[in-house]
């Protein structure tokens, strides 16, 4: 380092109490050469120094002679131990705080230090547009002249707070052009104001952006609480709906053992019959072979005897036929009565057992719960429609009244609201004191005229009571329903997605009917059709129940 580097000692923020060496003594330390602090000084016999390597460099690249007054330099000189040693002196007394020298990363450097040794800067001048450091910051807090600048903490790029037109501060701002400019950069008729009032105001709108984030982040943490509450109430609904299905086919299992159990026991003990059988008498028949086996020894040792009257005595009688029945036999009755009888008590515990399923289903498709009005447009002209769109019901009426082109004109039915093109929909309908009603879906364009034909081909997937007891479906051809218990409420679920219309007894939580691979090609309607009241006993409307009512706790 030379002495340039520091300058005139007035500028270092030194303790100059510590000094011993004058100030001055600094510019007798420079070489001449490279203007730089001495470093290995040398001296000529002229008594000019320099720095050693500075010298032979030059010495290299021209006469052999002093630089300063062209003394010829006969030998090489050696160090000069004295200035060494007053250099170092000066070094150790002259060095500032290291802290103060900008070497840190990202440490602003006074803009006013010499470039080869610069300290950090600890304000900037947003009028001056310069940084300063401890020392060069005075002026600006004793000259009355820079009392109106704006000192700040210490501002990276201050090239961009000054005008690339005009080099001059930017210290108004323009409200039309959306820019800071310079007090030159002011235009006729341009809406100018300081910058100070500019931040005021948007000092303000980012109070108020702050207020609003503040409160966008309240509510985000509300929804984080609701999402935790919602994801614990699924929880606990998947795990118990887990834990019935869990329940159900545990009974089923046990149920099958059972009846494994049950077929399999008089099997085993017709095996353990058949063993004994086959072991009594293969002994037997043993014992037989064993006995005839010695009568035919006997009767080769006597063949040859001499003696008539022994061989005559002697000769065994032959053993008869086999008199009994040496094959074996099984109980074959529990291939016939037993087996049939198990298989028809296993299915009706089966059923049992998966009608408990019902309870899982409902819970599920009552989320798919729409609201389902009366199109009175739709209606026949014998039905009376409610108007809140509700309730339907059959006039009585006997005389013939033509219908508009929506109504249908013999079939007592009329159509619900929505339309249905996708997803699920589900709604429920009070039929408890009807003797007779059809409920179901049908497609928007299906037939409305004339005489209806009810099956699934046509548009129509529906069920039916008649008769007060019949129940049935419209399939094709339709078939009939066994209920154990009539239903007070009807449920009606569609999935457009597996092609299916389910209808459920709300009430008992049970499975009645499910059409299911439905051609719905296009949108679909909810339908009703409350039936005939010739005589007043099926005057009860059909009701549809508001989609608050319809609420299932299971």
């Amino acid at each position: 380092m030379g002495a340039a580097l520091f300058g005139p000692a007035s500028s270092l923020p030194t303790d100059t109490t510590a000094m011993t060496t004058p100030v001055n003594i600094s510019r007798h330390l420079h070489c001449p050469i490279c203007k730089n602090l001495l470093t290995d000084p040398v001296s000529t016999a002229c008594g000019h120094t320099f720095c050693n390597g500075c010298l032979d460099k030059h010495i290299n690249m021209s006469e052999q002679q002093c630089p300063l007054c062209q003394e010829p330099v006969a030998t090489k000189p050696s160090v000069n131990k004295a200035i060494e040693a007053l250099l170092r002196e000066f070094l150790q007394t002259q060095l500032p705080n290291m802290d103060l020298f900008c070497g840190e990363r990202d440490a602003i450097p006074c803009d006013v230090c010499d470039e080869h040794l610069t300290f950090k800067a600890v304000k900037s001048c947003l009028i001056c547009l310069m940084s300063f450091c401890d020392e060069h910051l005075k002026p600006h807090q004793s000259m009355v002249r820079f009392k109106g600048h704006k000192l700040v903490s210490p501002v990276e790029k201050l090239d961009q707070r000054a005008c690339n037109t005009h080099g001059r501060p930017l210290e108004l701002f323009c409200r039309r052009d959306e820019l800071c400019i310079c007090a030159l950069c002011v235009k006729m008729g341009g809406d100018v104001i300081p910058v100070e009032t500019e931040r005021e105001r948007r000092q303000a709108v980012h109070l108020k952006n702050i207020e609003v984030m503040e409160r966008m982040i309240d509510q985000r943490e509300h929804k984080l609480e609701d999402l935790k509450e919602s994801a614990e109430k699924y929880q606990a609904l998947l795990e118990k709906e887990q834990q019935e299905i869990q329940e159900v086919f545990a009974a089923l299992m046990e149920v099958l053992r059972k009846t494994v159990e049950g077929l399999l026991a008089p099997l085993e003990d017709g095996r353990r019959c058949l063993e004994k059988e086959r072991d009594e008498k293969t002994q037997q028949i043993q014992k037989d072979i064993l006995k005839y086996k010695y009568n035919i020894e006997s009767l080769n040792r006597t063949k040859n005897e001499e003696d008539d009257i022994l061989f005559i005595q002697c000769h065994p009688a032959v053993p008869t036929e086999f008199t009994d029945d040496w094959t074996l036999s099984i109980d074959t009755e529990l291939s016939f009565g037993t087996m049939r009888n198990a298989k028809a008590k296993l299915m009706d515990e089966v059923a049992t057992h998966l009608d408990k399923l019902c309870t899982v289903e409902i819970r599920r498709i009552h989320s798919f719960a729409v609201n389902v009005t009366l199109d009175a447009e739709t209606a026949h002209p014998h039905l009376q429609v409610s108007e809140d769109g509700k309730e339907v019901r059959d006039t009585g009426a006997s005389n013939i009244i033509p219908g508009g082109p929506q109504q249908f004109d013999l079939v007592g039915g009329v159509l619900g609201k929505p339309r249905i093109t996708s997803g699920r929909a589900f709604w429920v309908v009070e039929v408890r004191k009807k003797v007779g009603w059809e409920l179901g879906v049908v497609r928007d364009g299906a037939n409305r005229k004339g005489k209806v034909s009810y099956k699934p081909s046509e548009g129509y997937w529906a069920i039916v009571l008649c008769g007060q007891t019949m129940y049935g479906a419209f399939e094709d051809p339709p078939i009939m329903l066994e209920l154990p218990s009539k239903p007070q409420k009807l449920g009606v679920f569609v999935d457009c997605e597996e092609a299916l219309i389910s209808f459920y007894d709300m009430d008992a939580r049970s499975h009645i009917y499910t059409f299911t691979q439905c051609s719905f090609n296009g949108a679909i309607r909810p339908y009703f059709n409350p039936h005939p009241n010739k005589d007043g006993t099926n005057s009860s409307p059909l009701v549809i129940c508001p989609v608050n009512q319809t609420d299932v706790s299971v």
